[in-house]
């Protein structure tokens, strides 16, 4: 018997090694009669992300507002999380700085809810009728409106965006000229508040993970200044929740927090990049051929929209008609310089407002 399994095996092992030469051999055949190895990567590219346009197409309402709701949820555990187990522990070390900190904390969530709410209920900007811009003589081929410069159609919104970047799941919205502003400074909030929660929430982590859950060894007591008397089992108080849930609560909130930093910070950054150029996500694809083109051509590109840096940024942030930094700081509600449909800022800096 031992033989003849010996024989299986060894047979097995022969048939697999000749099946796994013809499968190669019939590989290298195929790929040798592509010529010049070429693939079209525009179709393979194609094949992959039709499904997920499907997706969006047909369920980018319904996710959208799930995607919304984990937001809040999000929101409201990370904050209640700190407050169960964080405020405790600083107020037992400090009254004076756990003041300061629930201060500090507390303006970064004023922001951090206040950008998101409007992010999620101000529109991003449509452009208006036609016979209200006769001068805009661009239309769009999928819903006939008016398109202005920096305009894009939404499949999703299934409407033209002014000066559109993307849709948004998570706001379950366009990020358009209306409401980008929100959106950035929502993410830029939440990368500062994520930062704080680490700086100050590292101890609490680790003292959470240095206190045992064994119960002390001996009988209980109590002092009454100059002797030492037993307690009895009934009077002792039942003991508090265990550690261990809040330990394992602590690291969740921790495992959570890191992986928010680690995508939003990615974001904010290449959001900042965009914004310090002048450029949209949408933008800075278009661009990224007509440089190409100036490139070969031995020119260099121009984008009409890059006004410097720093005046990129004023544009971005509305800081016009006396407007200072301190509406970055703290919540306002002011609309972004310009209607979203002209965009030449050169001979008038000042914020436009179009009705």
């Amino acid at each position: 018997m031992r033989f003849i399994s010996k024989l299986a095996l060894f047979s097995n092992f022969v048939i697999s090694r000749i099946t796994r030469k013809q499968i190669w051999k019939k590989v290298r055949q195929k790929i040798s009669n592509i010529p010049q190895l070429s693939v079209d990567w525009d179709s393979v590219t194609d094949r992959f992300i039709e499904p997920i346009i499907w997706v969006v197409d047909h369920f980018a309402d319904s996710l959208g507002r799930i995607f919304v709701t984990l937001v809040w949820l999000l929101i409201q555990f990370v904050v209640g999380v700190a407050y169960w187990i964080g405020l405790s522990f600083y107020w037992n070390i400090s009254a004076e700085l756990t003041i300061a900190l629930v201060i500090f904390g507390h303006w970064i969530l004023l922001n951090v809810v206040f950008h998101y709410y409007m992010a999620l209920i101000t529109p991003p900007g449509n452009p208006p009728n036609v016979d209200q811009i006769p001068h805009i003589k661009a239309r769009c081929k999928k819903c006939q409106s008016a398109k202005p410069e920096r305009t894009h159609h939404c499949s999703i919104c299934r409407t033209c965006i002014l000066r559109m970047d993307h849709h948004c799941p998570w706001l379950n919205n366009c990020v358009g000229h209306f409401n980008h502003r929100y959106f950035f400074l929502f993410m830029a909030y939440v990368v500062l508040g994520m930062i704080f929660l680490f700086i100050f929430g590292a101890p609490v982590i680790l003292h959470e993970l240095s206190i045992s859950d064994s119960e002390p060894i001996g009988y209980p007591v109590f002092s009454n200044g100059s002797h030492v008397h037993p307690v009895q089992v009934e009077e002792v108080t039942p003991s508090p929740r265990p550690r261990s849930l809040r330990r394992a609560v602590a690291v969740t909130e921790a495992i959570l927090c890191a992986g928010v930093l680690a995508a939003l910070s990615a974001l904010v950054g290449w959001h900042a990049r965009l914004i310090s150029r002048g450029e949209t996500s949408i933008e800075d694809l278009t661009n990224k051929d007509d440089r190409e083109a100036k490139r070969l051509e031995g020119n260099v590109f121009v984008n009409p929209h890059d006004y410097g840096t720093y005046e990129n940024w004023r544009i971005f942030l509305g800081l016009s008609e006396g407007r200072t930094w301190w509406c970055v700081f703290f919540p306002s509600v002011h609309p972004p310089r310009g209607d979203g449909i002209s965009w030449n800022f050169k001979n008038d800096l000042t914020h436009v407002s179009y009705k």
